[in-house]
């Protein structure tokens, strides 16, 4: 594992991942409308999947559709730094809210990748279901399972404004 002070996040490559995923949801008038679990933020949430896998991390889902890109750590079985946010927006959202938590997390996964070095924790850029809160209330109901603010049952009962549960459409 080589010093590697100079190394630096790839500004151009964040901008164009904000400008791609903008496309998933954009509206007319430059906003987000990716409300969670939607087909607009299910296609998002594919992006990101294969965005780190193709940077070496392995991706995985929780119970609450939370996902986490793994990037082994030289001592993996320590505990992870996470890095992340939200891909979900309100009606009515931008584009640089929530997801550049996810998108910076991704610049930081590319940029040990494209200088090869290792870390000892292994790092983990989280995508949090739900966390606007736009269609299932409360917000931050998936991180609230996972930080002990919710049970999983309170959360997955939780409906949209169409009847519709979150149990429902989590995968």
């Amino acid at each position: 594992m080589p010093a590697q002070s100079n190394m630096l996040i790839d500004g151009p490559a964040l901008w164009s991942d904000l400008m791609e995923t903008a496309r998933f949801g954009g509206t007319p008038k430059g906003g987000i409308c990716r409300l969670a679990l939607s087909d607009e933020d299910k296609s998002v949430r594919t992006w990101f999947a294969q965005t780190c896998e193709a940077l070496g991390c392995t991706v995985t889902y929780d119970s609450m559709g939370n996902q986490f890109a793994r990037r082994a750590g030289t001592c993996d079985a320590l505990p992870p730094i996470m890095i992340g946010s939200h891909l979900d927006t309100q009606p009515t959202g931008g584009k640089f809210d929530g997801i550049l938590g996810v998108l910076g997390g991704v610049a930081v996964l590319r940029a040990l990748h494209s200088a090869d070095v290792s870390t000892r924790h292994p790092i983990e850029v989280v995508n949090w279901t739900n966390e606007e809160g736009a269609r299932f209330t409360p917000p931050m109901l998936a991180s609230g399972v996972f930080g002990g603010a919710f049970t999983q049952e309170f959360a997955r009962s939780r409906p949209d404004k169409n009847g519709i549960t979150l149990r429902r459409v989590v995968s």
